[in-house]
């Protein structure tokens, strides 16, 4: 697992406001640090499972195929503060690492067609049926239990 502080040095160095060799200045972190738990706590990144960070040894709780995504978008997010622009490489991995962090927090469950639905018209051939719904299961009623409908058997 990554640490704050290797994420914000990364990011800063994305932008050019940190040297590899140098260590943060405090108010380059604790700057980042805001940004880095405001950008986490937003509707992309919320089902990564992240816990706020107040220190740079606080360990960053992400998966770490996140981790790259978090640190393009950090950067991002971090140019406005130092009057930065914004490039074209920065621009592209960005908004790759936000695909990455999207297919890990985004699940799209199948859905099940109800027998009220119609299939839809056209297949009254001699070789199709005549059945314009999908099929209801044989012997079973509607009813509501606990907020929901649920099908119930005899």
């Amino acid at each position: 697992m990554e640490t704050a502080q290797t994420i914000i040095n990364d990011a800063l160095q994305e932008i050019l406001i940190q040297a590899s060799e140098q260590p943060i200045q405090t108010v380059d972190f604790q700057t980042a640090r805001r940004y880095l738990n405001r950008m986490m706590n937003t509707v992309p990144f919320v089902g990564l499972g992240y816990t706020n960070v107040t220190s740079p040894s606080d360990l960053v709780t992400i998966p770490d195929a996140a981790i790259e995504g978090v640190v393009f978008n950090l950067a991002k997010r971090l140019l406005s503060s130092y009057d930065m622009p914004l490039t074209q490489e920065l621009l592209m991995n960005a908004s790759n690492g936000l695909k990455e962090i999207r297919r890990l927090t985004v699940r799209i469950n199948p859905s099940r067609h109800p027998c009220t639905l119609p299939i839809g018209s056209g297949n009254e051939q001699e070789n199709y049926g005549n059945d314009h719904f999908y099929a209801c299961p044989a012997d079973e009623l509607l009813a509501e239990q606990g907020g929901s409908i649920l099908l119930e058997s005899n």
